[in-house]
């Protein structure tokens, strides 16, 4: 059954993001001179107080003749008194997109204030919103560095760069990439260990940055936070077997989650891992044999389906046996009136109107960051810059190139993103990758995570695989939040 246009949002990093690419918001005039906002504080951070300095400060990265493409603007948060620089990791985070400014990352997950939301799924979000010192950061084990990219945030792109350079995969790591090394050596920080955090399209960034900056810097690790490195096996094409195969895991969690799933009272992560190998071992099997499966094993592998979906059998059968992720969150609870979040399936709403787009539910928690980074940057970090102007989403950005290759080699070459983690492994015989996807996450689920791991481009040891009680930005429940923020810190310390 062909996925519907909707399904091309998947790696959108929240609700409202294509309302946010159709408005081009105007370059910040305080863009033009150079300048800094730097500012001191003390947090307490897995219960030890840090000093630390918070600079949004800019950096030009310039052409071959010394003319500026692109002046980024980044916040990154030092700790204040190291005596030993080169043993001190530094992470450099962003999200998705493509493109989207750090602020998610930011305020919902490792700086050091955040976003507070109800943890009822259910309650309205008060205003105005809740916002607290975050004791999860990781300031207690490293520095940080939010980048926002390519026309977010206060980033833009200069006289001697165009949009088109930056709106592509390559061109848009490169340019990370580029930034990072140049943050590292006016810091002094070329010793130190080096990891990058992405989320969602940001993984994709991650993973080629990986190969790029093995040629230079060599990372010591990257983190992906609702990976679609493989976005073969996320996006579900039509006629892509393992795509649907993969996914069941996702179904198979949110039905539990919402009573439609005949668990036989297993815990959810169990029978997560029950639909995973049904999908791999009787699902892809019988997707694969197609028009070719016989009627018996047709009607058992869909009643198998409703077991750990909550859709029924006779949806499938006349579905060829699938059924969308984009389907699935209007399907589920259609007999109640309600969809579910495509980012967050927690979270329920009202169905639209025939023919009306619906509203992702998890939207009133999404809609918190931006107004609280605001807040935050203007009252705590002194930027005098209106933050009006501060983009959570680049503009005009649905010609993106997502070609790796820039075309050559036509389309079988394209798309193998996770052949730079075995660069990176080249460069750096120490290098490790971690992955974190939210049970609940409906666009980037833990099948293809897993499926990356089996399949990618590095030996299983070199791979750790973390599930959290959430979405697709899982930190939003806290106590996945406490799981991430002590999963990335025993990544990047090794304990």
């Amino acid at each position: 059954m062909p996925l519907k246009p909707a399904a091309l949002a998947l790696l959108l990093l929240c609700a409202g993001a294509p309302q946010a690419y159709a408005q081009a918001a105007p370059a910040p005039a305080a863009a033009a001179a150079a300048e800094s906002f730097v500012t001191r504080h003390t947090g307490t951070f897995n219960g030890q107080k840090v000093k630390y300095v918070a600079t949004v400060g800019e950096t030009a990265l310039r052409n071959a003749a010394g003319e500026p493409t692109i002046r980024f603007v980044t916040t990154s948060y030092v700790r204040e008194g190291l005596k030993d620089k080169a043993s001190r990791p530094v992470i450099f985070l962003f999200n998705g997109g493509p493109s989207s400014a750090s602020a998610w990352l930011h305020m919902g997950a490792f700086g050091p204030r955040r976003i507070s939301p109800p943890q009822d799924v259910t309650a309205e979000v008060p205003k105005p919103y809740k916002v607290v010192d975050n004791a999860y950061s990781l300031l207690d084990v490293a520095d940080l560095v939010f980048v926002d990219p390519a026309e977010t945030g206060f980033t833009r792109v200069q006289s001697a760069g165009k949009r088109a350079d930056f709106y592509q995969v390559d061109g848009d790591a490169k340019s990370v990439s580029g930034f990072v090394e140049a943050w590292l050596k006016a810091n002094g920080r070329e010793a130190s260990p080096k990891y990058v955090l992405g989320e969602s399209y940001g993984t994709i960034r991650a993973a080629v940055m990986a190969g790029q900056l093995a040629k230079t810097t060599p990372l010591d690790g990257v983190i992906l936070m609702g990976q679609a490195v493989n976005m073969i096996e996320t996006s579900q094409r039509p006629g892509n077997a393992v795509s649907f195969a993969t996914n069941i895991t996702a179904l198979a969690a949110v039905a539990a989650y919402h009573g439609r799933a005949d668990t036989g009272g297993k815990t959810i992560p169990t029978f997560v891992d029950e639909a995973y190998a049904f999908g791999m071992n009787e699902y892809l099997p019988a997707l694969v044999k197609g028009q070719d499966l016989p009627d018996a094993e047709r009607q058992a592998i869909a009643r198998k389906l409703q077991a750990f979906t909550g859709i029924g059998a006779d949806y499938y059968l006349t579905h060829d046996l699938i059924i969308s992720k984009v389907d699935f969150v209007s399907e589920l609870l259609k007999d109640k009136g309600q969809v579910l979040g495509m980012y967050d399936a927690r979270y329920a709403g009202p169905a639209p109107a025939p023919g009306a787009r619906p509203a992702d539910p998890f939207g009133k928690v999404s809609d918190m960051v931006k107004p609280s980074l605001d807040a935050y940057m203007a009252d705590q970090l002194k930027v005098t810059w209106p933050m009006a102007e501060y983009r959570s989403f680049a503009p005009d950005t649905l010609g993106w190139g997502w070609s790796p290759t820039s075309g050559i080699g036509g389309p079988f070459n394209d798309f193998d993103y996770q052949a730079n983690f075995g660069l990176a492994l080249k460069a750096k015989p120490t290098f490790r990758l971690m992955i974190g996807t939210g049970y609940y996450d409906t666009t980037t689920t833990i099948g293809p995570a897993r499926y990356l791991k089996a399949h990618g481009a590095l030996p299983a040891d070199r791979v750790v695989l973390h599930d959290y009680e959430g979405g697709h930005m899982a930190y939003t429940n806290e106590d996945a939040l406490k799981a991430f923020s002590n999963d990335v810190r025993a990544f990047v310390t090794g304990r």
